[in-house]
């Protein structure tokens, strides 16, 4: 699973898939970090190309997912600046 979004980066070239890199969760705090990784493309990603941008995000208080699964981090990416992305 993975977001198909359009977002220019520092490189000067568009990321337009994005994939989880890494969740970690912080059990005890209630909090979750989930880092994102854009490619230029789905088969540049399939190609194990390197990202050309990346995004932490944070989830915690009523944001908090408590045992998060790709599916729900998913779903909860898509109430930040990844609302108007699709499924890729």
């Amino acid at each position: 699973m993975a977001l198909a979004k359009t977002i220019a980066t520092q490189f000067g070239v568009d990321s337009t898939y994005w994939n989880i890199g890494a969740i970690n969760e912080d059990f005890k705090n209630k909090k979750l970090e989930v880092v994102i990784y854009g490619y230029v493309s789905k088969e540049a990603r399939d190609n194990n190309s390197e990202p050309v941008g990346w995004n932490n995000l944070y989830f915690n208080g009523d944001d908090y997912i408590q045992d998060a699964t790709r599916k729900s981090v998913y779903e909860k990416l898509k109430t930040t600046e990844f609302a108007d992305a699709v499924d890729a």
